[in-house]
């Protein structure tokens, strides 16, 4: 009897190795398996790093390549048609954003501060979207100006300093140039989805007066173009300088007043306020390696360029800021239909 105990309990005492051996077993392949994805999870991450420096370099190329600047893909480009190019385990889609196409909100504390909020006062007072947070355009405007001004001194209708200090959550205003367009966000009243709503504005390290790009404006940046103006040209002009504009852009501003012939006196006065040279520039890069999305954003800036010169290439191109696992805002920025690239 006693013998037959312990043959049950060495039994038992086996079967319980075998069980404690499965599980240990099943933990290793288990821990083998998640080690396997993550190295290639890094790897596949390290193989799109490199492929947005190719990106990076194709932008370059482009930006200083004499011969790119005098076809029209490279202005389609900029108006927001994507480029696709192929990749061993899957493709690289390129957006060039021209973002001289956008009020650049550091302008309300530049060179003509009162002329940039009169600008974005006209804007936001004739666009179609009426959502604002229960702030008038006025309120709007003076709160962002107070927000990128260098003083601590609140306008009317503005809030600035100690104001938001007394907030709950309690916070303070920048006071500096804004260097996110999500910002947008802290004015009070506070809103986290704030910036998603304002797609026209955006942020830029410029100090210059507000100006847009005529080569790269299309029609549905046309309300902001009339802003640029303030409404003292004629809004069906605005739109056909739009429309007459060639495949390849305006090659000088010769070429934009032979659109009207006599009647382009206001060019005259307000050619200050346009350009037909991209100068800054954002890329939205998006790398598919075996259906995982890997998305980067880089901020370029081209220098030694003309205004009114469009075809001369850029002397150089410098790269302002880089970020990884970016995703673009615009949920359409991605579904337009690709070109052949350069």
């Amino acid at each position: 009897m006693a013998l037959t105990h312990q043959r049950g309990a060495a039994l038992l005492m086996v079967l319980l190795a075998m069980a404690l051996v499965s599980m240990m077993l099943t933990s290793l392949a288990l821990q083998s398996q998640r080690d396997i994805t993550r190295l290639q999870l890094q790897q596949q991450e390290t193989q799109a790093r490199f492929y947005a420096h190719g990106a990076e370099i194709i932008a370059q190329r482009a930006l200083t390549d004499i011969a790119v600047r005098r076809a029209a893909l490279w202005w389609q480009t900029l108006a927001g048609q994507p480029l696709d190019y192929p990749t061993d385990e899957g493709t690289l889609r390129l957006v060039v954003e021209d973002q001289r196409r956008c009020f650049n909100i550091n302008t309300l504390a530049a060179e003509e501060p009162e002329l940039a909020q009169r600008q974005l006062l006209y804007w936001l007072a004739n666009r179609t979207d009426t959502r604002m947070d229960d702030l008038t355009p006025g309120e709007f405007v003076a709160r962002l100006t107070d927000w990128v001004d260098s003083n601590n001194i609140a306008r009317e209708g503005g809030m600035d300093g100690a104001d938001y200090a007394r907030l709950d959550p309690p916070r303070l205003s920048a006071d500096t140039a804004m260097r996110d367009i999500s910002e947008l966000n802290w004015l009070a009243p506070l809103d986290t989805g704030r910036y998603r709503r304002f797609e026209a504005l955006c942020t830029l390290p410029d100090s210059r007066p507000w100006r847009l790009n005529l080569n790269s404006v299309g029609a549905d940046e046309l309300p902001l173009l009339d802003a640029l103006f303030v409404g003292e040209v004629d809004r069906a002009v605005l739109a056909t300088l739009i429309k007459a504009r060639p495949p390849g852009g305006y090659p000088s501003l010769d070429a934009v007043r032979e659109v009207f012939g006599d009647d382009a006196d206001w060019l005259d006065t307000y050619s200050n306020r346009i350009t037909l040279t991209p100068d800054y520039l954002a890329l939205h890069i998006r790398i598919t390696l075996d259906g995982t999305p890997y998305y980067f954003y880089r901020q370029l800036l081209a220098e030694g360029t003309s205004a009114f010169q469009p075809l001369q290439p850029a002397a150089r191109v410098q790269i302002l800021n880089r970020r990884n696992g970016y995703f673009a805002p615009q949920a359409t920025l991605f579904s337009s239909t690709a070109v052949e690239p350069f």
